[in-house]
Parts: C-alpha cells; sequence; structure tokens
C-alpha cells in the first residue's frame, strides 16, 4: 500500500468557512470540502501517515499526489526543488545583462546604495562588452536592464551602444530601464523606443512635499512635477512602454501612498501605468539616515493589507504568490552587471563598489579577476546547504531570500532580513487575493 504524508510545503487553510489546501513546491490553490480538510489539518498536526480510505474522493486523493500536496516523502520533494533550482543556475541559454552607461546621477538620496561617479561609458567599454556578450554562443534570450546611477543622463550613450550590439545578437531581446524620469523628454522618448525599451520603473518618494525633500536638484525645486510631466510626455508618444511607478514606503511617508494611488487612478485611467508600494531596506552604510523610519517586512505586509482592508487598493504584494524557482540571476554564470569603466559586477545592488567587482573587461575579456568575489556569488551562503531554509515549507516561494543579502550576512557581516514577506501571512495574503478576484 502507498503510504502518504501532507507535504512540508503544503498549508491547509480554513478561510471564512472555506477550505483550501496551498502548496508552495507547485504553487498551486486547491479548494476542498470540509471533512477533507479537517483529515488533511489533523494529520498535518499529528505528522501521521494519510490512508486512501481517510480521503473519500478519489478523484481529490488522485489530484492532491498530482500537485504534490501529499506525498511519500519530504526529501525527495527537497531533491524535485534542488534540481529544479540547480537547473535554472546552470541555464546557458539566456542571459541577464545590466549595463550602467554611467554612475552620475544629479540627485542624492538619503537611502541609495550605489557609489556616485562622473564616469561615462566609452567606445572601448561598449565594443568589449559586446564581444564578451557574442563570445557566450549558448545565448539565445537576453534580457537588458539600463541602470545607473541615473542612466538617462547618458542616453547617447545608451542609443550608440544598441545601434553596434543589435545588430550582432541574433537571439530573442528584451529590455527594460530603471530611472528617476527627470532627464525624459521628446528626443529622449525617441531612443527608447528605438532600442526597444518595453518597460520602465520610475521611482517616487512619496507626495510633492516628501518627493522634493529626497530628489532635489540646484536648478529645480519641485522635481515631483516635473516628472509628472515627463510622464505625460511618455503616455502620448510611447504609450506601448509600460511605466511601473515604485513608490519607496517608509513610516514618515506611508500615509502618502493612498493619495499617490488616487491621483495616478484618475490622471492614468486606462493607461500603461501600475503603481505599487516598496521597501526601503537598510544598506546600512548611511550614517545620517535614520532607520527608525523603515518598516520591518511584517510591518510592511500589514501595512499592504490594511491598503486592501481600508481602502480597496490592491497592490502587486498579493498577486497569486510568485514561484521563485526561477532563482536571482547572480547564481548564473551568465548574468552580468557593467558599470561605465567596465567593471563587471554580478548583482546592481554592489555596482560602483569595486570591492565588490569580479573583475573588469577589456577587448571582451574579463581581467584582474577577483576570484574570492566570484566564487562568493556563484556559490556563497546557499540556501540549499543552509539547514534552516532547506527544512522551510516556504524555500520554494523565497529561494531562500535575495542572495545578494545572503552573502553580505555570511562574508560581510550584514544583519538583513531574508525570508519571504509571506512567511506568518500567507493565509492573510491568499485571503486578500481571492477577495481581490471575486471584484475582478
Amino acid at each position: 500500500n502507498l503510504i502518504l504524508k501532507i507535504s512540508k510545503y503544503s498549508f491547509v487553510l480554513n478561510i471564512k468557512s472555506d477550505f483550501f489546501v496551498y502548496n508552495t513546491l507547485s504553487n498551486v490553490l486547491i479548494q476542498i470540502d470540509e471533512r477533507s480538510f479537517n483529515v488533511l489539518y489533523e494529520k498535518q498536526r499529528n505528522n501521521s501517515c494519510i490512508e486512501k480510505a481517510d480521503i473519500e474522493d478519489n478523484e481529490l486523493l488522485e489530484e492532491l499526489i498530482f500537485r504534490r500536496i501529499v506525498v511519500e516523502n519530504d526529501r525527495d520533494e527537497f531533491l524535485v526543488y534542488k534540481a529544479m533550482v540547480n537547473g535554472v543556475r546552470n541555464s546557458k541559454d539566456s542571459m541577464h545583462l545590466t549595463i550602467a552607461p554611467t554612475m552620475d546621477c544629479c540627485f542624492s538620496c538619503e537611502y541609495c546604495f550605489e557609489k556616485k561617479s562622473v564616469s561615462y561609458m566609452s567606445d572601448n567599454t561598449m565594443n568589449s562588452i559586446i564581444k564578451y556578450v557574442n563570445c557566450l554562443s549558448d545565448i539565445q534570450n537576453l534580457s537588458l536592464t539600463w541602470f545607473g546611477g541615473e542612466p538617462l543622463m547618458a542616453s547617447d550613450k545608451m542609443l550608440e551602444f544598441y545601434r553596434r550590439f543589435r545588430p550582432t545578437f541574433k537571439g530573442n531581446f528584451s529590455s527594460n530601464i530603471i530611472t528617476t524620469a527627470y532627464h525624459i523628454d521628446k528626443d529622449v522618448i525617441d531612443i527608447l523606443k528605438e532600442i526597444e525599451v518595453s518597460s520602465m520603473q520610475i521611482t517616487f518618494d512619496g507626495n510633492r512635499e516628501n518627493h522634493n525633500r529626497i530628489k532635489y536638484t540646484n536648478n529645480c525645486n519641485d522635481v515631483f512635477t516635473k516628472i509628472l510631466h515627463n510622464i505625460d510626455l511618455i503616455v502620448k508618444y510611447a504609450p506601448e512602454i509600460k511605466i511601473i511607478i515604485r513608490v519607496n514606503i517608509t513610516k514618515q511617508n506611508m500615509s502618502d501612498y493612498v493619495e499617490l494611488y488616487q491621483m495616478f487612478l484618475r490622471k492614468y485611467v486606462g493607461k500603461n501605468i501600475a503603481i505599487t508600494p516598496a521597501i526601503v531596506m537598510d544598506r546600512g552604510d548611511h550614517v545620517d539616515f535614520c532607520t527608525s523610519k523603515l518598516f520591518s517586512k511584517s510591518e510592511f505586509v500589514d501595512f499592504t493589507i490594511n491598503l486592501w482592508k481600508e481602502y480597496g487598493i490592491a497592490t502587486s504584494w498579493m498577486n497569486y504568490p510568485n514561484h521563485f524557482i526561477s532563482e536571482c540571476a547572480i547564481r548564473n554564470g551568465n548574468a552580468t552587471t557593467v558599470d561605465a569603466e567596465g567593471y563587471i559586477y554580478k548583482c546592481w545592488e554592489v555596482i560602483g563598489n569595486k570591492k565588490r567587482a569580479i573583475g573588469k573587461l577589456e577587448d571582451g575579456n574579463l581581467v584582474e579577476i577577483n576570484q574570492t568575489e566570484m566564487l562568493r556569488n556563484l556559490f556563497g551562503a546557499d540556501p540549499l546547504e543552509d539547514k534552516r531554509c532547506s527544512a522551510c515549507s516556504y524555500l520554494p516561494l523565497c529561494g531562500g531570500g535575495c542572495p545578494i543579502q545572503r552573502i553580505e550576512n555570511e562574508f560581510y557581516d550584514g544583519h538583513n532580513d531574508l525570508c519571504t514577506t509571506y512567511k506568518d501571512h500567507l493565509q492573510d495574503l491568499i485571503e486578500c487575493y481571492l477577495e481581490i478576484k471575486k471584484c475582478m
């Protein structure tokens, strides 16, 4: 007889007298009857085996087995997950390329983790990147992110790189940009369209007063209004470009989000624009930045749930759980972040910090190789080798957390919270998801 148990990746949920079971490995949510719920709940609570007679509905039992909700043992389930992760890590046909055409920026945001410098990408660096990428002959899919600094301060460099690179790459290509949008004008929009930017993330730091307190220049005392004007230009001249408005949330500006959300909803109804709150994280190297302003992950989940409960605002944090088995690109050998001087990093969160570079590109070759940093990025602080993470029911959802933050914790005395926002909030967030789904 087949001996079964509830997978450690399964969660049995009673949501307003409806009964569900969710599995983080298969990412499946199934509604079940009350009797089956009681059986599964008790079996899980007592860590006891499930006999065929325990589930009267044979079709349901077959579905639970097929969806990996009930299994023979958890050791094999972990190996299934491990195989999926290693498959992504060892993939050779895709590349995530991040390019900072400059590390210059006209702002000095108090929470910024980047190392600014007035450097702009040279022709030699462009050619070296192109040569390096084209030597990776297995790549069939390339996703390019323009980063900085503020990349649009070097929009001419972006265009020049694209015109040199694009004819040489024959695979599938997509690109996006992370920008303040301060430098948008009609000419820049024409460049964005030519270089195939399909989406852009634009950061706001609250309402006009709070945004202008953090982002300001000597030449503009109302950056907030200027960026709204620039978004209007994108909507008018490049409506095909998806705009994601990221609102950096702290305890200081948390009340601004509802105001901003309602403003964007009115102003851009029916347009290709989405708005989402985001956590401002403590990077530990800003003496003047008051970390008491910052949310913990748990507090931030409570904030997003309250947005739905109190204001009917559904955020991306309440979407159906994302399946992170895709794994962060940092663990893949092809993932490459390049600064304006040709230094290579495995993650954009350390870009500009040359101590964290894995090397430098010269004539398409990686030189000045920092083997220690390279190996730490590819293999260090691996959640698959972490006893706590490998035993965790949430592992397939969070993948052990952000790899660069794991590396900082293990090798650089970091204190990052690595756990997923679903931990201890899974039922609440799935309840919100189901409510939102009914309203659609």
